[in-house]
């Protein structure tokens, strides 16, 4: 519909505290929902829905695990997508700054069952899936599940549920930091990425590194800061401003994608292009998206199911690669079909599960 829900109006809808006649339940679940819609955070929703597709694709993407070497467009794929999980941290930071319920360390356990429970369930398929490939003769980690359980590898990727669980429980801390030290210690926080990023901070192993919060604070403290600067922000973009900074950002993101092209793969300076590179993407979506009217109902359904989406795609996409090895060479075919393995399984999946579960109990077991 092209109607939006109008405050002004609610006593047609039965929304204030004077005597209303009984109006239709299809007349409240209507308003309530437009209600729901205007108050959503659309750069959220759009930048979960754009997240969840671009880390799909980075699944697809050939690595380097099983000793073979990948091409040089293969890595270029792989660092300017680099900016999905920074931007889903950075979603879950403004969501926690603009929930009133953050400094009260009461809403933690809540924060951490919707994310827990998900995470075992589909750690307990993971094993399952594990066991299965064992018994037809292929290579398997032989790690004991609960020491994979405990330190969040079950899946590879399934890193991020440590980082967003740890950032959860510190939640209290950043909310009732004072407005004027959050952006020294935002600073810091970046600071000490790039300097990880870079090896000025000795790197522990590949399996650590991943998975070390100071690494990946910076963007969910910037997505807090996001939250704070909201009402600023939509004024720096109002009008013909919003080309220019549209202007700026496509023209940083298009020399930093040269930048990483040409300059050495493991100098500092491709680092630091690569670094900057997840900024300038985040930023270009952020005001291509600022103060839009409400996202299509397709990147409304892929924010929120992006979680159930995170855990169970690389399943459907394990499939793909059991038959379709990597060859050394670029394979676009191969990643295509990998990505829609991925993404469309898993959307497959969320869909009938929630259908036969129920949308509810669905959320709290599977995401």
């Amino acid at each position: 519909s092209s109607h939006s829900f109008d405050p002004q109006h609610a006593e047609s809808f039965g929304m204030t505290g004077k005597p209303q006649l009984p109006l239709p339940a299809c007349f409240v679940q209507r308003a309530q929902k437009e209600r729901a819609l205007v108050e959503r955070h659309k750069e959220v929703d759009w930048f979960k829905a754009v997240g969840i597709a671009t880390v799909v694709l980075i699944h697809a993407l050939p690595h380097t695990y099983s000793g073979l070497e990948i091409t040089l467009l293969d890595e270029w794929i792989g660092q300017v997508t680099h900016f999905a999980v920074p931007g889903f941290l950075a979603c879950s930071g403004f969501l926690f700054a603009s929930s009133s319920a953050s400094p009260s360390s009461s809403a933690v356990r809540g924060r951490l069952e919707r994310i827990l429970l998900p995470y075992l369930v589909f750690s307990a398929i993971a094993w399952c899936h594990t066991r299965a490939l064992a018994s037809l003769g292929h290579e398997v980690d032989t790690t004991p599940f609960p020491t994979k359980l405990a330190l969040f590898c079950t899946m590879g990727h399934y890193y991020y549920v440590f980082l967003i669980s740890f950032f959860v429980c510190i939640t209290p801390m950043i909310a009732r930091m004072p407005d004027r030290l959050f952006p020294w210690v935002l600073a810091v926080a970046m600071t000490l990425q790039l300097a990880l990023e870079i090896h000025l901070v000795p790197m522990p192993s590949l399996f650590w590194h991943i998975r070390n919060p100071m690494r990946l604070l910076a963007p969910f403290l910037l997505g807090w800061q996001v939250c704070r600067s909201h009402d600023l922000l939509r004024q720096w973009v109002s009008g013909s401003w919003r080309l220019l900074w549209l202007l700026a950002l496509l023209l940083l993101n298009y020399f930093c994608g040269i930048g990483l092209v040409v300059l050495d793969f493991w100098g500092d300076a491709r680092l630091i292009v690569g670094w900057a590179m997840t900024y300038a993407t985040l930023a270009l979506l952020l005001v291509s998206v600022l103060d839009r009217p409400t996202a299509p109902w397709a990147v409304l359904w892929l924010s929120n199911a992006s979680y159930p989406l995170y855990l169970s795609h690389y399943f459907f996409m394990a499939l793909v690669f059991t038959g379709w090895p990597q060859s050394g060479s670029f394979d676009a075919a191969r990643i295509v079909v990998a990505w829609a393995a991925g993404l469309g399984g898993g959307v497959a999946f969320v869909v009938l599960s929630r259908h036969a579960m129920g949308e509810k109990l669905a959320r709290k077991w599977l995401g």
